[in-house]
């Protein structure tokens, strides 16, 4: 399933600040370490992720920052295939639609988390290209870390 939202549009299925992110261990990704990650996930039967596909190496540069993990749903060759041809960097993981559905709780693609290492969403939203998952990332300020660049939710400033 995939949304076009308003701007400052919420929509249901689409975790809030506070809560855990979907344990990516399941498929085989590593858990949260201490460093910020960016997770997206997608689905290669979503068109509007087969059109973020191309986009995603230009967001991972914009936001060195973060990790860039990013989890698709989708038969594991075919997966590897178009990682190999966007010649991406970050790592990928591909996973059964069924589990991605059931396991990880993702039911709306293409998603963006923005973690800050501590395994709780600090933003989420549908996006749908890197301009998007810009904006969202935007407005996350950790609180003495700007001279590191790690940003962090408003709403989390004590």
């Amino acid at each position: 399933m995939s949304l076009r939202l308003k701007p400052g549009g919420r929509t249901p299925g689409i975790p809030m600040s506070g809560m855990a992110v979907p344990d990516i261990g399941r498929a085989g990704a590593p858990g949260p370490n201490g460093q910020p990650r960016l997770l997206v996930f997608a689905s290669l039967y979503c068109a509007d992720c087969i059109e973020l596909f191309p986009r995603l190496a230009q967001a991972s540069a914009a936001l060195p920052e973060y990790r860039l993990m990013l989890v698709v749903a989708g038969d594991p060759g075919d997966v590897r295939e178009m990682s190999d041809y966007f010649k991406w960097t970050f790592p990928v993981f591909p996973v059964n639609a069924r589990d991605m559905h059931d396991v990880l709780g993702v039911r709306i693609y293409p998603l963006a988390i923005f973690e800050l290492g501590d395994g709780k969403v600090a933003r989420a939203a549908a996006v749908h290209d890197e301009a998007e998952i810009g904006r969202l990332a935007e407005g996350l300020l950790m609180k003495g870390g700007e001279k590191y660049g790690l940003r962090m939710p408003d709403e989390l400033h004590a």
